[in-house]
């Protein structure tokens, strides 16, 4: 039996990869990957070199789910019901957060990806389901489906339980881009990569500015962008940004 860890957790750069790495079992998530999803979640959003994670799964799937043969219950910080720890945290980080879907996402996957990940690229042999109602199961947290699509589509893929292809998903606008499988993690990296050369406090605050605007009524949302923007302005990176593209030239940005 490998010793090789069921959730794989890396740093390139200022880029962090994190894995679902149980190919054997379609990336079947136990208790364990989701307690190390959220330790990795937590030290991705703590550390202040890293601009932009990447979450996807190893040998041609994202993930089918939850292991429904271990017992959550049984152990683990994710015994209790309610949000799993790790998704809070996913749901709490500033920092921008994409899905390289391949595969199936089903399922726990599928709230993975589309709940708590910030945009999704996937390969043109991606599938997305929720199939919970075929299974007797429960949505955990069904209020967010209609922050990422219409209420009209998310009852059909909740009523239906049907699985999706990727440019289904795209139509629904549940996926951003659809690339060939063999290109998937090049071109996502080569996203990651654009989303770090901007201006760090501008990342995580735009990220929140449109989150804002989707979680809360609009006049208190839009009164917090009022509150935040004017210190953005006054920030040296944004001096920075407007002088390098006037000089034509990279910016090069301090977080300050």
């Amino acid at each position: 039996m490998s010793n090789e860890k069921e959730l794989l957790y890396e740093k390139k750069g200022r880029i962090a990869y994190i894995t679902f790495n149980r190919p054997n079992k379609i990336n079947a998530i136990t208790n364990e990957m989701y307690d190390l999803l959220e330790e990795s979640v937590y030290d991705y959003t703590h550390d202040e070199n890293l601009l932009c994670a990447v979450v996807t799964g190893a040998g041609g799937n994202f993930s089918s789910g939850a292991d429904l043969k271990q017992d959550r219950r049984a152990g683990g910080s994710h015994r209790d019901y309610g949000m799993f720890p790790a998704y809070r945290a996913m749901n709490q980080c500033q920092k921008p957060i994409i899905a390289a879907v391949d595969g199936y996402c089903l399922a726990s996957g599928f709230n993975c990806a589309v709940l708590y990940c910030d945009f999704r690229i996937a390969s043109d042999r991606a599938k997305f389901g929720i199939p919970a109602v075929k299974r007797g199961l429960s949505l955990p947290y069904p209020i967010t489906f209609t922050h990422h699509m219409s209420l009209g589509n998310a009852l059909y893929m909740v009523l239906t339980g049907k699985i999706l292809s990727a440019e289904e998903a795209q139509n629904m606008g549940i996926v951003s881009e659809v690339v060939p499988h063999e290109k998937l993690m090049d071109h996502v990296m080569e996203v990651a990569t654009t989303i770090t050369e901007a201006a760090p406090t501008h990342i995580r605050l735009h990220k929140q500015f449109l989150r804002n605007l989707v979680e809360v009524p609009g006049s208190f949302g839009q009164g917090l962008i009022d509150i935040i923007t004017p210190s953005l302005r006054n920030m040296e990176d944004s001096t920075e940004g407007r002088r390098a593209f006037i000089e034509k030239r990279k910016p090069e940005f301090k977080n300050r």
